[in-house]
């Protein structure tokens, strides 16, 4: 039953019949108003009038302390008028078309609303006296109340008759609206029916080749045209998806490479300190009796050395991994950066006095983000670390240079040497150094910057290096608060 009504009527014939019921509705409510209102208006003036009649009455009355009959036929301009003066109780004591007793008006819709409200009109009623239909309004004075009454002759019925002109306009708007309606809704049920064809089309997956002149040259084919247009964009990023799909199995199959040569690094980090260390304790070990103790004690400390160095790479090899692998494990808390500072500035005096640098801290007090203390401190640490170790300069500058409501940003320069400006971009990386021979002899890891680029990115920050012109290093980096 559904299918045959809508081969039957289609979304044109029912998009018709809206618009149809729609206009003559409008019409109906506009032909209704109208007709209402001028009807309306057309009492209010014939009630005025009367009104107006009705006060002169009243002076008359006033003025002659009595209802002087002739006085008041004078002024009535028409004989149909029909004139009566009643006391507040209802009682009739003129009127000009009877001169018998008439029934108390009391009752009467006109002298309640204007013995209520001073005045009050009725539109057409039949008078009980003479069985003619009258127009009513009455006017209260201070003591009487008068009231005129105008028959319904054929002047007064085409007075209050509506102005067909008017209704006739409307009419024939709603026809012009009806016969434009049918024009443009058969126009849209073209560009539907092009609609619904390229749809066909798009599921079978032919749409790439379809024909789009069809469309129209309004807003419907502009819209078609931008379907197909999405469309495409679509199979296209269908087919970007599937690019970044084998971009990232190979970028997960370049992060396993890259484990396994990291692997390979630490297996040949840890080898060299393990196999000096070996070899130390051997050489004791077999020579025990035929070495001196100040040379046993020389190989002792050298494996003593080894050792240390072996702590600090696998202390490393942790930080790093835990903030790589196990980030969202690390809690945060509220940290103290002047107190970091303190304490990492602290560190320096460890060294041998030959070794030591000045550190000049220019850093606000108060300074609190939310971050790990621990990887905060090893930031600075690895930073003065590396400085102290590899500069060759005599001062240390720490520096906030520049606080926004999300981070703040700090300078850590020294006034060494510097490196080579092909060293620049790999100073980061695990495992790399700028001279190998000496970086093992002072020992050095390899680990100490890849750590603090990667916990300045665990708390959402930024880091550069560049070679400073006065000489040294300076790292800028900024720390989320």
């Amino acid at each position: 039953m559904d299918t045959v009504s809508k081969s039957k009527f289609n979304y044109q014939t029912r998009l018709f019949f809206l618009i149809i019921v729609f206009t003559w509705i409008l019409t109906f409510a506009f032909f209704t108003l109208q007709y209402t209102r001028e009807k309306e208006y057309k009492v209010k003036t014939l009630n005025n009038e009367l009104q107006m009649l009705n006060m002169k009455v009243l002076h008359s009355i006033e003025n002659h302390d009595s209802i002087d009959r002739l006085h008041i036929e004078s002024l009535l301009a028409d004989d149909s008028v029909r004139v009566t003066v009643m006391d507040m109780a209802g009682n009739v004591l003129y009127d000009n078309s009877h001169s018998g007793e008439l029934e108390n008006h009391i009752d009467r819709v006109e002298m309640e609303n204007a013995i209520a409200h001073g005045e009050g009109y009725t539109i057409r009623r039949r008078s009980d006296t003479d069985r003619n239909e009258y127009f009513y309004s009455a006017t209260r004075g201070d003591s009487v109340v008068v009231r005129t009454a105008l028959p319904y002759s054929k002047a007064l019925t085409d007075y209050f008759r509506v102005d067909s002109v008017y209704m006739w306009i409307i009419v024939l708007v709603a026809l012009i609206v009806s016969v434009v309606a049918y024009f443009a809704t058969r126009r849209l049920g073209q560009s539907i029916q092009n609609l619904s064809d390229f749809a066909t089309q798009a599921e079978q997956g032919n749409i790439l080749t379809y024909d789009t002149s069809s469309f129209p040259q309004d807003e419907l084919g502009e819209i078609s045209r931008q379907i197909i247009s999405l469309y495409k964009k679509l199979k296209q990023t269908i087919q970007e998806r599937d690019d970044n799909m084998r971009n990232a199995i190979f970028e997960e199959q370049e992060k396993v490479r890259i484990k396994q040569q990291l692997t390979s690094n630490i297996n040949h980090e840890i080898k060299t300190p393990v196999h000096a260390i070996q070899a130390c304790l051997e050489t004791v070990v077999n020579n025990r009796d035929s070495f001196d103790k100040d040379t046993i004690l020389g190989l002792i400390d050298k494996a003593y050395q080894n050792v240390q160095r072996l702590c600090s790479l696998l202390h490393d090899i942790s930080v790093i991994t835990r903030i790589t692998e196990a980030g969202d494990q690390i809690k945060k808390s509220a940290v103290n950066i002047n107190e970091v500072l303190a304490s990492v500035v602290d560190d320096v005096e460890q060294f041998p006095p030959e070794k030591r640098m000045r550190v000049n801290v220019n850093v606000p007090d108060g300074m609190v983000v939310q971050g790990n203390d621990t990887l905060i401190e090893a930031i600075f640490h690895n930073l003065l670390i590396n400085a102290l170790s590899y500069s060759g300069g005599r001062d240390i500058f720490i520096d906030m240079v520049e606080e926004t409501p999300e981070y703040y940003k700090f300078r850590f320069a020294d006034n060494g040497v510097g490196v080579a400006p092909e060293h620049l971009n790999h100073l980061f990386e695990r495992f790399y150094r700028v001279d190998e021979g000496r970086s093992r002899k002072l020992g050095g890891t390899g680990l100490g910057l890849a750590i603090v680029k990667n916990a300045i990115l665990f708390h959402r920050g930024t880091v550069t290096v560049r070679n400073r012109q006065a000489g040294g290093l300076e790292f800028t980096f900024t720390i989320h608060k």
